[in-house]
């Protein structure tokens, strides 16, 4: 049971999770970045520019990462996406952890319709999105080029459809 969180608001963004099917499973893949859609924070901030991306295999857990720039000084965003594959459940497990973290430190926005969990929260970092499915744990930050730039909140819609690309992405 999540503890109760600091403001809460609900929007539907994604389709991962909605399935009235077995339950997801998701897996690994060679390159992130290609899989991904920036679209909705690549009409807002110019076209995606450098990426990289590593795959790292973990025992039975798979770590991939990608990194983006979109836009260009001074106000692009650099958008950095992080997907843990593991045992059943897993994701769980690492989403509840953090987000009882988050409900104490940050105002934490419930995302519905992301994963079987979902949530957002603003900090000087940036904008955070923190979603789990099944045995995946998925993390997606968008921030600010611009050293000493102010993260936007309004960012939480358009960096969440871009996670949502990503659990399509890995769905098995």
């Amino acid at each position: 049971m999540t503890a109760p969180v600091a403001s809460s608001s609900t929007a539907g963004f994604g389709t991962a999770g909605t399935s009235t099917g077995p339950p997801a499973t998701y897996r690994s893949v060679d390159e992130l970045c290609p899989a991904l859609d920036f679209r909705p924070l690549s009409e807002l901030f110019g076209p995606v520019g450098q990426q990289q991306q590593q795959s790292r295999p973990v025992g039975a857990t798979t770590n991939l990462t990608c990194t983006a720039t979109l836009g260009q000084l001074p106000g692009g965003v650099v958008v950095t996406v992080a997907a843990t594959i593991g045992a059943p459940e897993a994701g769980r497990v690492m989403y509840e952890g953090l987000r009882r973290v988050h409900n104490e430190a940050e105002s934490v926005r419930d995302i519905a319709s992301l994963g079987a969990g979902a949530y957002a929260y603003t900090d000087a970092a940036g904008t955070h999105i923190v979603t789990y499915d099944a045995n995946l744990y998925l993390t997606l930050t968008a921030a600010p080029l611009r050293l000493n730039a102010n993260p936007d909140p309004a960012l939480v819609e358009p960096t969440s459809r871009v996670a949502a690309s990503a659990l399509s992405a890995l769905r098995g």
